[in-house]
């Protein structure tokens, strides 16, 4: 099952399958955080609406980008 990780510091996404602990390979921090997206959400998002969500979600979560 693929899963949506974001990073809580610069708000990069990432899909991966079997891995619990996700880097960044953006900004290199170790811990990214599981996403509510599911991959067919986050499949059918066109780059903006990816955008959009990490910059939503930063700020709800209360980080600056």
């Amino acid at each position: 099952m693929m899963k949506v990780f974001i990073c809580p510091q610069c708000g990069w996404m990432r899909t991966v399958s079997r891995r619990k602990q996700v880097e960044c390979f953006k900004c290199g921090r170790t811990d990214m955080q599981l996403s509510k997206l599911s991959f067919v959400e986050y499949s059918g998002m066109s780059d903006d609406q990816r955008e959009d969500y990490a910059q939503s979600w930063l700020f709800i979560h209360g980080k600056e980008a």
